[in-house]
Parts: C-alpha cells; sequence; structure tokens
C-alpha cells in the first residue's frame, strides 16, 4: 500500500505528523504549579500537630487562623497578652504550622482541618515559605504563588461557604532589600485583587507597621525579619481587630 501513495501525499502525511508531534511536546511539557499542589510533609512532628488542630475542632470555632509559624508561635508563652486582648473572645483555633508553604496548607485543607466547623471568619497569612531558596530547593514565582494562594481561599470558600476570608499581605521580610522580599511584594499586588473574584475574601495588607522611616524591617518587632515577637503580634492584631469584628457581624 505504501508504494501507492502519492509523493505529495507523503509530504502532507509527514507534515501531520510533525505538527502533532509538537502540539503533544508543547503538552507535555506544560508543568503544574508546585504551590497549588497537595503535598504532606514528612516527619512525625508535622503530622501530630496536625492531628491536634483537628481535635481542636471540637470546640466549634468562630476564629481560625490558617497559616504557617507567624502563626504558630502565637502559642508561646509570651504570647498570652495577644489572646486576652483580641483572640479569648472568639472561640478561636490556631491552624498555623512552622515551615508550611501553600502546597502543604492545600494538603490539609483537604484533610480533615476544616470538617465539622462553621467558622465565621478565617484569617489566612501564608506564602514567605514559598519564597524562601535558603530552606528550600523551589522557590515560587508570584504568579505561582498567588494561585497557591487563591486555591486555598477557594477551597475554604467550598468546604465553608458561610466564612468569610480575611486574607493577610504577606508580611515583609530582611533587614535590606532583598530578592525574597521582592517577590512577596509582587505577589501581594496580585492577591490584592482577590476580593474581585471572590466576594468571601477580603485584603488587609499591615507591611507598613513592621518597617520603619527607612522602609527596612523593624528589629524591635522582628527580632529575625521575619517573625513578629510578642510586641509585633500585639501589633497585629491590633491592626486587624476593627476588621475581625466588623467580618463576625
Amino acid at each position: 500500500m505504501l508504494n501507492k501513495i502519492k509523493p505529495g501525499h507523503t509530504l502532507l502525511l509527514l507534515l501531520i505528523y510533525l505538527l502533532a508531534s509538537c502540539s503533544s511536546t508543547k503538552l507535555g511539557s506544560q508543568k503544574e504549579n508546585p504551590a497549588a499542589q497537595s503535598v504532606q510533609l514528612e516527619g512525625e512532628w508535622w503530622n501530630k500537630r496536625h492531628e491536634t488542630i483537628k481535635s481542636r475542632l471540637k470546640s466549634d470555632p468562630e476564629l481560625i487562623l490558617v497559616g504557617n509559624s507567624i502563626f504558630h508561635t502565637l502559642e508561646k508563652e509570651d504570647r498570652k497578652e495577644v489572646w486576652t486582648k483580641y483572640l479569648d473572645r472568639y472561640r478561636t483555633v490556631n491552624m498555623g504550622i512552622s515551615g508550611d508553604r501553600t502546597e502543604n496548607v492545600i494538603w490539609r485543607i483537604e484533610n480533615g482541618t476544616l470538617e465539622g466547623i462553621n467558622p465565621k471568619v478565617a484569617i489566612v497569612l501564608i506564602g514567605t515559605n514559598n519564597t524562601d531558596g535558603n530552606h528550600y530547593l523551589n522557590i515560587s514565582t508570584p504568579e505561582e504563588l498567588g494561585d497557591g494562594i487563591y486555591k486555598i481561599c477557594s477551597l475554604l470558600t467550598q468546604k465553608l461557604p458561610n466564612t468569610e476570608i480575611l486574607l493577610m499581605g504577606i508580611l515583609p521580610y530582611g533587614y535590606k532589600p532583598n530578592h525574597r522580599d521582592n517577590i512577596n511584594k509582587a505577589t501581594n499586588k496580585l492577591i490584592s485583587s482577590f476580593p474581585k473574584k471572590n466576594s468571601k475574601i477580603h485584603y488587609i495588607d499591615i507591611s507598613s507597621k513592621y518597617v520603619d522611616e527607612s522602609g527596612k524591617v523593624n528589629k524591635e518587632l522582628m527580632p529575625d525579619y521575619l517573625h513578629p515577637n510578642a510586641e509585633g503580634h500585639l501589633l497585629m492584631f491590633k491592626a486587624l481587630d476593627a476588621d475581625i469584628q466588623k467580618l463576625m457581624k
């Protein structure tokens, strides 16, 4: 049969084959966004913390804190004043786990941390670990990180349709201008538009509270230029208080 195909037809078939191959290669080269995947962290301590958070859901929380170490450290002894002044007035469950990136929060949301609850407000602060090139092999682009954060918000809306989401901008990082902080700032510009896509999302950026007049991170509030100390956390929830009260109503 092949020797009956005319030369012109052979050329046409070859062209079709090449186009199909190029198309397949292009589709195969499209990478999934790592920041929007569901990834469970390895380690007994992490899984134990995850189970602890799940056990707290029995308190029927009004307010949940979704994030990483910046929320996790609210459980330090010197943060009691933050709870007394701002968090104990609601049934608050702290869902922060140190080291978490967006993909780890997505896994936790998909594996039990939102089951059987109907909080009025969820505060979301996540993303700074996605831009950390010192402890992680993968650094997210602003677009990847923005998509990962939006997926978290979408899952919250899907599982908790009555919950208002107070989405915080990623806090400043570093004692001088740096690439990581630049990605965080670019991400904040992207996520600030999320309320236009989802009316349950309310964006707030309190980054200016943590920098001095020269634009550098205030060491008195963030000794390691990343995590708020007790004073920094008091400042955080003082800045969030009016929005939380409004959304609670």
